[in-house]
């Protein structure tokens, strides 16, 4: 037997969620609709209400202002669950998306999207 202190299993980390929300040309219904349906999936899923972070009326090849602001704050930890509607609302080529994706997944977040991969493991929640 070692003399060595048992570890205690670390304690689940809380979700901190995001939703991310790109629209063009600007829809402000169509918007507000999907934070709607992204924020309805969260509460299904036992999630706090999630930060939003919108780029209304803004190309998928420009600067997305919203997006950056995401990233920084999964950077720093702020946020470890991201939910869209499908990875089309990062880019609309498919490996530029992607490419936010695995981006978003290197940080320590999870996404949950609507179309895709969908529901959320319980376990990422907790890992």
């Amino acid at each position: 037997m070692s003399d060595r202190p048992l570890r205690s299993p670390r304690p689940p980390r809380p979700a901190r969620p995001a939703l991310y929300l790109r629209c063009y040309p600007a829809d402000a219904a169509g918007l507000e609709y999907q934070r709607a349906v992204l924020e309805r999936l969260a509460r299904q899923r036992g999630l706090p209400v999630p930060a939003a972070f919108l780029d209304d009326g803004v190309r998928s090849g420009d600067r997305r202002p919203a997006l950056e602001r995401l990233l920084e704050r999964a950077g720093q930890g702020w946020v470890n669950v991201v939910l869209v509607p499908g990875p089309f609302v990062f880019s609309l080529d498919d490996r530029s998306a992607r490419a936010t994706v695995r981006r978003l997944e290197a940080l320590g977040c999870t996404v949950l999207e609507l179309t895709g991969r969908g529901a959320l493991p319980l376990h990422a929640l907790t890992a």
